[in-house]
């Protein structure tokens, strides 16, 4: 009686398995993000709106055109523009309505929200169409 060696079985190599982990690994942290996002508070337009008196209106056309209550203001100059109208408040709660333009992207408005939040006036309203 003739005994059949059964075939060896080939060594798995694990040379690939390492490639394809240390490329997902690779993939991963590439892809992933590290940086922190930062919360930019808004209030809705319920939110106390009927009160008091009507709130500024920042309308943001495009990213070269704003208006501050239909008076023309450059985006650079409109962190100086918030701050002179904060300070004359004094002391009372004024609110801004920003208004989205068709040609606004959504940096523009949150330029904007960040110049108002950073002139110490207390809320900010989005409206847009």
């Amino acid at each position: 009686m003739r005994l059949e060696r059964l075939p060896r079985r080939k060594p798995v190599g694990i040379t690939s398995l390492i490639d394809v982990i240390f490329l997902l690994l690779l993939f991963f942290m590439l892809a992933s993000s590290f940086t922190r996002y930062q919360a930019l508070p808004v209030t809705s337009g319920a939110s106390g709106a009927g009160e008091g008196e009507r709130p500024m209106l920042l309308r943001v056309h495009d990213a070269q055109r704003w208006d501050i209550n239909g008076e023309s203001v450059a985006p650079d100059k409109l962190g100086e523009r918030l701050t002179a109208i904060a300070a004359a408040a004094e002391g009372n709660k004024r609110q801004v309505a920003v208004w989205t333009g068709a040609d606004a992207s959504t940096q523009d408005v949150v330029d904007a929200m960040v110049a108002v939040r950073g002139a110490g006036l207390d809320a900010v309203v989005v409206t847009g169409r």
